[in-house]
């Protein structure tokens, strides 16, 4: 039984691919997709002195394990996704199944080889009352392991079809935001430093890569946009009418095979404007001016209108009055002209 060896082979859970492992043993534990077809073709290898010394490798045999599928058909969770924020903290979240009842309730589960036990979510996510996610504190969470997560739930008419992922938890990185972006003119050279702090969190500073966006106006009024890629914590910028700038983060290939970029940080500008108003204050502020010179134009023309009214009016009666004046003189004549006997 000399150099006796079992080389079983399975297709990768989530690569689907074909994976190999050599071993004397007669048993071996190994990772599945449990939603899936388990496939797995296993061969005997013998070398020694019945076989002089070369290798000899018996014919395969193929297993096929097809899983059962448990659970209210159409209630398994979808858009499952999962960020470690800043290395501080993980939230995975999901989406209801589409027929999953009404009143049900979730629950998720995790392992990993650094637990000795199946655990429960530490911290349930709520929206309206209903589980939508999960929150990991930095001490649950391992990485560079399959870190591996199953979904069910129960309901009033029976269980949940479970839902089973399996992540790279170092692949699912968001660092914060960059911190004390600064940006300021060298006037010896015309040129412009754009300086910047990294995230807080637990990200060392080796594994992150920025992404800086500029945009630039010249003395023309051409506008221009450039994107640039750096390790650093600083960047040289041509000086130009007006430069902006604004910077992003992300873990980069060294650290992790796959991460989520950052926010972008608030634009930075040089010159800053102070009055800084947008086309559509320009036409509100265009509008107030138009609609108060008509209005001050109206008031002149309705003050003039009355004016002039009240003038008529002023004539009319010193008219009726002298009149009326003129026809007592006549009578006292007559009077004086005709006395009584």
């Amino acid at each position: 039984m000399e150099g006796k060896r079992h080389k079983p082979n399975a297709v990768h859970p989530y690569k689907n691919e074909w994976k190999g492992y050599r071993t004397p043993w007669t048993t071996l534990r190994a990772q599945f997709d449990l939603e899936r077809d388990v496939q797995v073709k296993l061969r005997t290898m013998l070398r020694g002195k019945c076989t002089n010394g070369i290798e000899s490798t018996s014919a395969a045999l193929e297993l096929v394990w097809h899983p059962k599928l448990t659970g209210v058909e159409g209630s398994r969770v979808k858009n499952f996704s999962c960020v470690f924020h800043m290395k501080q903290y993980m939230e995975c979240t999901w989406d209801r199944g589409p027929e999953e009842p009404q009143h049900s309730q979730r629950f998720l589960y995790y392992w990993h080889n650094g637990l000795e036990a199946v655990a429960e979510c530490p911290q349930y996510l709520l929206s309206s009352g209903v589980r939508t996610g999960c929150l990991f504190p930095r001490e649950a969470v391992k990485e560079f392991t399959d870190f591996n997560v199953c979904v069910n739930g129960s309901s009033p008419v029976g269980p949940l079809r479970p839902a089973y992922f399996s992540l790279q938890v170092q692949n699912h990185v968001k660092p914060g935001l960059v911190e004390a972006v600064s940006l300021e003119a060298l006037q010896q050279d015309g040129e412009l430093v754009l300086g910047w702090k990294p995230p807080a969190g637990h990200i060392p500073s080796h594994c992150l890569e920025y992404e800086v966006m500029t945009e630039h106006t010249n003395q023309d009024g051409r506008e221009w946009r450039m994107v640039n890629v750096t390790e650093d914590t600083s960047l040289v910028l041509p000086a130009n009418q007006r430069s902006c700038a604004r910077v992003r983060s992300h873990v980069h290939r060294y650290c992790s095979d796959h991460s989520f970029w950052s926010n972008w940080t608030q634009w930075k500008c040089l010159p800053v404007e102070k009055d800084n108003l947008s086309p559509a204050m320009d036409i509100a502020l265009i509008c107030v001016l138009v609609a108060s010179a008509v209005a001050l134009l109206s008031l002149c023309v309705s003050v003039g209108m009355f004016s002039r009214t009240r003038r008529q009016r002023t004539e009319q009666k010193v008219s009726h009055c002298s009149l009326l004046g003129e026809n007592q003189h006549l009578k006292l004549l007559s009077a004086f002209s005709h006395p009584h006997h």
